[in-house]
């Protein structure tokens, strides 16, 4: 579907920045999933910018941190239980650790 032809134009303005700064901006912009001119933009009207955290990489840690409680459950009476649970109890900690991050990193005020 075409974008709806609208009467008003936008303008172009120069602003000067140092290339640090200019840096940081392609960053954020880029995090956010934005054009350096849209987050400009956002920022300058207080519009909320929230950054775009990819939906399927979320799930997929989310599904992992069940499998591996799943596989706590099963190795119940295996040879060498106790390695295989801390093991899986690292890795479901650092599955958790990951996730925290990434939906505190979504929930942060820009």
């Amino acid at each position: 579907m075409a974008r709806p032809q609208s009467s008003e134009h936008r303008k172009r303005y120069t602003i000067r920045l140092l290339q640090h700064e200019l840096q940081q901006i392609q960053q954020k912009a880029s995090t956010a999933g934005l054009t350096v001119s849209e987050y400009f933009r956002r920022s300058a009207l207080n519009i909320r910018i929230r950054s775009r955290i990819n939906e399927k990489a979320l799930g997929e840690l989310s599904r992992m941190t069940g499998l591996q409680k799943y596989l706590l459950m099963k190795i119940v009476g295996l040879p060498h239980e106790d390695e295989l649970r801390r093991e899986l109890n690292s890795t479901l900690a650092a599955i958790r650790s990951t996730l925290d991050t990434l939906l505190m990193k979504k929930a942060e005020p820009e």
